[in-house]
């Protein structure tokens, strides 16, 4: 009887081992998932100053305490990093031959890799001290404005592009090295969105950013700010700034996400300026105003982009509510007239009336969509913008407009997709306003939007709303 009460507990005792053992390793297994899952990490690149990759240089982070060595292609990577919040580090990369390079400052971010370029110079017999590199304090911290011109001189730049064609490459003078270089015009939009845009800020927000960013470049070729000098922007806050040595995954994203799209207004492309701001859903707060030269409708909120993108908006939708009039449209193609948001106010009648009463519904109203812009109308609109934050004054213009319209697309159903259909059939569409988006909606949708210049998707969002209500 001993014998066997020994095995029992022998056995139980086993069995709880083997159970600690099992719980053990799957805690580590989860922990392990748990970090390439942040996918934290820093890719850098050294190579000479005609771009030919440099292995075996030596790689130091601190404060992380990373070493490594980059390989043939001159690459190293420091990936799944644990890191809870953003972290400055400063990277030096040393190699025989050459001149040390540091950069400082450089932020990490939780969840996303930063992406250094590091070319390094011959080092002469005199030369010991190492190049130093200092990533400037963020614009939306030192809330730096864009510089504005009072006069534009219309002369014929080197690299121009043109309205339906971005330019191939744009000329950045680097102020601090007092140089010129000719960079290639994707690359520098992605060295220039991580300096202007914060990379750990939503998706959304960063390609709206990406859009500003590339379009304020664009124009800056076509229309130079600085006629004679021989370059297009400047590499400080004057005009974006511009850093050749970082980039984060999610930045060069957001620029290969919305690479195809440009917007223009009246079917050019136009000075896109943006400022700091703050973090609400006020299109001129905090450093935005017409003391920094800024006009409302022609400028961008950085931090107002982030704020709205937490509201679930889309690019695109944040391009409306700040850029007045534009047309967002495929590269290459023909800009499509910018379309004007109707005005309505109390005594107005018609179907663009039926299709705000309709929207009001769907934002929770209860309104006979009668096409009378009445007192109920009136007060209904009032109450909404009061919940908006916007001048409550009755009258729905562009802002209000910006705010009351919903995305909707097929699948959907309700009040905005009534709103929607009967917009369509003021173009003859002859759609049965029944609330649901099926397919002869959508078949009507991709129609107007071919028919208007507008990306024939089906989705009935800002710049199809904007057209649908303009005409008709």
């Amino acid at each position: 009887m001993l014998t066997l009460i020994v095995r029992m507990f022998t056995s139980i005792l086993l069995l709880v081992m083997l159970a600690s053992y099992i719980g053990a390793n799957s805690t580590t297994t989860q922990i392990t998932a748990y970090a390439a899952e942040q996918n934290t990490g820093i890719i850098l690149s050294a190579y000479t100053v005609d771009g030919t990759p440099i292995a075996n240089a030596d790689v130091l982070v601190a404060p992380l305490k990373l070493r490594g060595q980059t390989n043939e292609k001159g690459e190293v990577t420091f990936d799944q990093l644990q890191i809870t919040d953003q972290l400055n580090v400063t990277v030096t990369v040393t190699a025989q031959g050459y001149r040390s390079w540091i950069i400082q400052d450089a932020i990490v971010y939780p969840n996303d890799t930063l992406i250094l370029d590091a070319p390094l110079s011959i080092a002469q017999p005199d030369q010991t001290t190492p190049e130093i590199i200092t990533v400037p304090v963020h614009r939306t911290e030192s809330a730096e404005p864009q510089t504005m011109i009072e006069h534009l001189e219309m002369v014929t730049p080197l690299a121009a592009g043109s309205n339906t064609t971005p330019p191939t490459s744009i000329r950045v003078y680097r102020t601090q090295l007092g140089r010129v270089d000719t960079v290639e015009f994707r690359q520098y939009v992605k060295h220039v969105l991580p300096n202007e845009w914060v990379a750990s800020w939503p998706t959304e927000s960063l390609r709206s950013g990406a859009m500003a960013s590339k379009t304020y470049a664009w124009y800056r070729t076509m229309y130079p700010k600085y006629p004679g000098s021989g370059y297009d922007t400047r590499d400080t806050t004057a005009d974006q700034v511009y850093n050749p040595n970082v980039s984060y995954a999610s930045t060069n994203a957001a620029v290969d996400d919305t690479w195809n799209y440009r917007f223009t207004r009246n079917g050019a492309i136009f000075e896109t300026q943006y400022c700091a701001g703050t973090y609400n859903n006020s299109r001129t707060s905090g450093q935005c105003g017409e003391n920094h030269g800024f006009v409302d409708g022609n400028f961008m909120s950085q931090n107002g982009s982030h704020y709205w993108a937490d509201q679930g908006k889309d690019w695109q939708w944040i391009l409306n509510f700040y850029y007045s009039n534009i047309a967002i449209s495929t590269i290459g193609s023909t800009p499509p007239p910018s379309a004007e948001w109707p005005l309505l106010r109390n005594g107005d009648q018609g179907p663009n009336v039926i299709t705000l009463q309709h929207l009001l519904n769907a934002h929770g109203y209860t309104l006979s969509a009668d096409g009378v812009f009445g007192s109920g109308t009136e007060n209904a609109v009032r109450s909404f913008q009061t919940q908006q934050q916007l001048t409550a004054d009755g009258v729905v213009g562009s802002q209000t407009w910006s705010q009351l319209v919903i995305t909707v697309r097929s699948g959907d159903n309700g009040s905005a997709v009534r709103a929607a259909q009967q917009q369509l059939n003021k173009y003859g569409y002859n759609l049965a306003v029944d609330g649901v988006f099926g397919g002869g909606t959508d078949s009507a949708v991709r129609s107007f939007q071919s028919s208007h210049g507008l990306t024939a998707d089906g989705i009935i969002g800002p710049n199809t709303w904007q057209a649908l209500l303009s005409g008709g």
